[in-house]
């Protein structure tokens, strides 16, 4: 019990760095929750190492004011040495010149412990609704990965929001 406590701590922790990263758009911090060899999968994208997920959040900052991100509580399970773990999150962002949107997704992780602190090894974001937070845009389709603690495949897209494309895009 205590190994598990100590990992859902821990995990708590690294998403509150992660939050707290993209709030402020310190991407040195942001860089901080990942392994080297991460892998970020997002919006039709494949981000391949600490460098590219970083790279992203670089290349997007510029023209939004604020992200507002709210994780839930993470379920999780220990395997050998990594927490899997599903999370629910919510997000409003303010970006320069249009209308607030309000995002709903789940993020599947694959974290390892370095040191002290826990990072993603593997990040998956499934967008489930990204419009007015009156929800008055379609949903997505929900795919459903079953009870925890069901994952998406190693290899599974991540769609964008509101895309019906599937295919993605590797960036290293």
């Amino acid at each position: 019990m205590t190994d598990f406590a100590a990992a859902d701590s821990g995990m708590r922790q690294l998403q509150a760095r992660y939050v707290d990263s993209v709030w402020r758009k310190d991407f040195d911090a942001f860089a901080d929750c990942f392994t080297e060899g991460a892998e970020w999968r997002i919006a039709g994208q494949v981000l391949l190492g600490r460098a590219a997920c970083v790279g992203l959040l670089r290349k997007i900052m510029p023209s939004i004011e604020r992200v507002f991100m709210t994780m839930g509580t993470p379920l999780l399970q220990l395997r050998g040495e990594e927490i899997i773990a599903r999370t629910y999150v919510t997000e409003i962002n303010v970006s320069k010149g249009v209308p607030p949107m309000f995002a709903i997704g789940i993020y599947y992780d694959r974290c390892v412990q370095e040191g002290s602190r826990w990072r993603f090894a593997w990040h998956h974001y499934q967008s489930y609704y990204h419009g007015p937070a009156d929800l008055t845009a379609p949903f997505r389709h929900i795919i459903d990965y079953g009870a925890p603690f069901g994952m998406p495949g190693s290899d599974e897209p991540a769609p964008a929001a509101g895309s019906a494309d599937f295919g993605e895009e590797t960036v290293s």
